[in-house]
C-alpha cells in the first residue's frame, strides 16, 4: 500500500513539471474581456452584485460610469440668492413637545412598510432632504441635496452638495439613489416607468435621470422619486428585510433623527448637532428646536388637556368648535396664531370604490343625496371651506371644478335612472326585486368623523338611499382598500408635491391605501398621461384640469373641506416667523424657535 501511494505521488510531481514546461511554451495571449474591464467598480460596503442587481431592474435602466465620461457640453444651473426660509433672530436649542394623536409608528422602515404608517410623514417626508426642493414662499426650485442641476440631452442631470451627509457621517454618494432604486424593486415596489426611465450616475457625485412626468417643475418633480439609501446601513438587505430592519433608526440626510422612545407613549426627534447644511442658505435659519418630542395621546380632548396644564407647548387644531371652548379655561399667557397655510390640500372627502358600485347613474345619485355643505357648517360652525376640487393647494393650478349640489329631486331621479323605482315602508328605495338601496361607508371613528357621518347619513335618507355606517380602526379601514372590499370610505391621504400625483389614485394600475376608487377607466388612464407628458405651465394647468373634472363627472368623489387655516395656541416661549410654511402642521416646517428663559 506504501508503494502504491509512492508511485502516485511521483507521478502528481511529474505531470506538474510538464504542465509548467508548457505554460512556459505557451505564447502569451491577449488579456480576458475581465482585465480589459473599466466600468467603476462599487466599493466593498456596496453588493458585490450590484451591477448585475441594476440591470435587473425592470423598465428603468440604470448604468454606472466614471466622472470623467461626463459631457463636457453641461451647462449648469448655479442658483443664486433666494429668500431665506425662516427668520434670522431664531435662536438654536431647547424642548419642544408636541401632540401627535395618530398611532405610534408599527415599524420605522423609511420604504417597503407592509402597511400605511401615519408618523412617516414626521419621520422621514419633514425631514429627508430631497435633490432639488422648492421654496415655501416663491415656489421656486432651491438647492437640497444638489447644489447644481442642468437640463442637457433629454436629461435632467443632478450634482451633489460634496457637504452632504447621513447623520452617522457617511457622505452620500450618486450611487446610493442606484442602490435605493434597487432594493425597491427587490420589495417589488419599484417606480413604474412612467415616473423615470433611466438613471446614469456618474462617479460619486452626478446623477442624470430620463423621466416623462410633468416639465412645469421638472428638477423638483424629478427629486420626489430619487432617495438615497446609506449602503452601510442597508448591507444585510434581504428577503426578511420588512421584520430585520422594523426597528433599526435608518440614517437620515436631515437635522434630526430619532432619539428616545417609551414605546406607544412618546417618541423624540434629536438634532443632529453637526447637520451638513447647517449652515447653508435656506437651511440656516430652520431646525432651531434640539429635540422635539412626540407624545401620543388617544384624542384631541387629551390633547388639550396636555396642554392647559403646561405639558404641551403648542396646540394645534382646525377644529373650531374646541379652539373656541377650550380657550375660553386657557391662561392669558398663551398666545393664539391664526395662520394662513398655502401647501397641497389633502383631499378629505368620501371616495366610492367603482369597481363595488359600477353603475355611475347609482354614483351621481349619491353625489346628490349627501349634503356635504350641510354638515360642514355644523362641525364646523361655517368656518371651513369646500375644496374646490382633488387638487387644491398647488399655486400654479388655480383652476376649479363644479360640484355636486344637495338635491333630493335629483338624487332620486338618477337613483330611478339605476334601477330604484319603489319607495320601502322606511322611506328607502328599492328595485322590483326587493334589493335595497342600501351603502356602507367606513371611516375611521373620531368625534368629527362620527358627527359627520350621522349628518350625511340623515340628509341621504331623505334621498331614498341608506347608508350604513361601518366605524373601523384605521388599519381595517386600510385592508378593506387593499382589498377592494369598500363600497363608500371617508378618506384623506397627505397630497404630492409639486404637482399632484393623479396615477397612484385613479389610474387602471393604481393599487393599495391610496386607490380607494377602483377605478379601470381608459379616458382617465390618458388624462393622467396627458398631465404627466405636460412639456409647461399651460398645458399643465388645462391637463390637471381635465382630470379633476373626470373625477366630477365620474361621481368617485365627494369632496369634503379645505385646511388651508391653521389656529395654533402656543406658550410663550415659542417664537414663529412670519412665514415658511407649506407643510400640513406648524411645526413640521421647522422654522419655529424656543426662547431661552424658558
Amino acid at each position: 500500500m506504501k508503494k502504491i501511494r509512492t508511485i502516485l505521488l511521483g507521478i502528481g510531481i511529474i505531470a506538474a513539471l510538464l504542465y509548467g514546461l508548457a505554460r512556459m511554451a505557451t505564447p502569451p495571449t491577449e488579456p480576458t474581456a475581465a482585465e480589459h474591464d473599466t466600468s467603476p467598480k462599487p466599493p466593498a460596503e456596496y453588493p458585490a452584485d450590484l451591477e448585475q442587481k441594476l440591470r435587473s431592474v425592470p423598465h428603468i435602466h440604470i448604468s454606472l460610469h466614471r466622472e470623467e465620461e461626463l459631457p463636457a457640453d453641461i451647462v449648469w444651473v448655479q442658483p443664486g440668492d433666494f429668500p431665506e426660509i425662516g427668520s434670522d433672530k431664531a435662536k438654536k436649542g431647547g424642548t419642544l413637545r408636541l401632540c401627535n394623536v395618530g398611532p405610534y409608528p408599527a415599524n420605522f422602515l423609511a420604504f417597503g412598510s407592509p402597511s400605511p404608517q401615519f408618523f412617516h410623514y414626521n419621520l422621514f417626508d419633514c425631514i429627508e432632504v430631497p435633490l432639488v426642493r422648492t421654496h415655501p414662499d416663491t415656489g421656486e426650485e432651491i438647492p437640497g441635496l444638489a447644489e447644481q442641476w442642468a437640463e442637457h440631452d433629454g436629461k435632467l442631470w443632478f450634482r451633489l452638495n460634496n457637504k452632504a451627509r447621513y447623520s452617522n457621517g457617511r457622505p452620500v454618494r450618486a450611487r446610493d439613489f442606484a442602490l435605493y432604486l434597487c432594493m425597491q424593486h427587490e420589495l417589488g415596489n419599484v417606480a413604474p416607468s412612467h415616473r423615470i426611465s433611466s438613471l446614469e450616475v456618474y462617479g460619486d457625485s452626478v446623477l442624470a435621470v430620463r423621466t416623462s412626468q410633468c416639465a412645469v417643475i421638472p428638477f423638483a418633480t424629478a427629486a420626489a422619486h430619487l432617495h438615497p439609501a446609506e449602503p452601510g446601513f442597508y448591507k444585510e438587505f434581504g428577503s426578511d428585510y420588512r421584520t430585520r430592519y422594523a426597528h433599526r433608526i435608518p440614517p437620515t440626510t436631515g437635522a434630526y433623527t430619532v432619539g428616545r422612545i417609551q414605546r406607544g407613549r412618546m417618541l423624540s426627534l434629536e438634532r443632529n448637532k453637526n447637520w451638513w447644511a447647517a449652515e447653508l442658505r435656506g437651511f440656516r435659519y430652520t431646525c432651531n428646536i434640539d429635540t422635539i418630542e412626540h407624545h401620543f395621546l388617544t384624542d384631541e380632548a387629551q390633547a388639550w388637556e396636555f396642554f392647559l396644564r403646561g405639558k404641551l407647548d403648542i396646540m394645534q387644531t382646525r377644529n373650531i368648535v374646541a379652539w373656541q371652548d377650550y380657550l375660553r379655561q386657557a391662561d392669558a399667557n398663551i398666545a393664539q396664531h391664526h395662520i394662513d397655510l398655502m401647501y397641497p390640500m389633502p383631499p378629505y372627502g368620501i371616495a366610492l370604490n367603482a369597481a363595488a358600485l359600477p353603475d355611475i347613474q347609482l354614483r351621481q345619485g349619491v353625489m346628490h343625496a349627501m349634503d356635504m355643505q350641510h354638515a360642514m357648517n355644523i362641525i364646523f360652525r361655517g368656518d371651513v371651506e369646500r375644496l374646490p376640487q382633488f387638487s387644491t393647494g398647488y399655486h400654479h393650478l388655480p383652476h376649479r371644478t363644479p360640484h355636486y349640489t344637495y338635491s333630493p329631486e335629483k338624487a332620486r331621479a338618477a337613483f330611478t335612472a339605476a334601477g330604484y323605482t319603489e319607495s320601502g315602508p322606511d322611506g328607502i328605495l328599492r328595485k322590483k326585486d326587493g334589493t335595497k338601496l342600501s351603502i356602507r361607508l367606513a371611516f375611521s371613528p373620531s368625534q368629527k368623523i362620527s358627527t359627520l357621518v350621522n349628518l350625511l347619513s340623515q340628509s341621504a335618507a331623505a334621498c331614498g338611499l341608506e347608508i350604513i355606517p361601518e366605524p373601523l380602526p384605521w388599519q381595517h379601514c386600510a385592508k378593506l382598500i387593499k382589498e377592494e372590499r369598500h363600497e363608500m370610505l371617508f378618506w384623506a391621504t397627505v397630497a404630492t408635491s409639486p404637482i399632484p400625483d393623479y396615477r397612484r389614485h385613479f389610474h387602471s394600475e393604481a393599487k393599495g391605501d391610496d386607490a380607494p376608487f377602483c377605478l379601470r377607466n381608459e379616458m382617465m388612464d390618458t388624462a393622467i398621461a396627458t398631465v404627466e407628458s405636460a412639456a409647461n405651465a399651460a398645458e399643465a394647468k388645462q391637463a390637471c384640469a381635465e382630470v379633476d373634472l373626470l373625477i366630477h363627472s365620474l361621481a368617485i368623489w365627494l369632496p369634503g373641506w379645505m385646511e388651508n387655516k391653521a389656529n395654533v395656541a402656543a406658550w410663550p416661549h415659542v417664537h414663529f416667523p412670519r412665514t415658511g410654511y407649506r407643510t400640513y402642521d406648524v411645526a413640521d416646517s421647522h422654522v419655529l424657535w424656543i426662547s431661552s428663559e424658558k
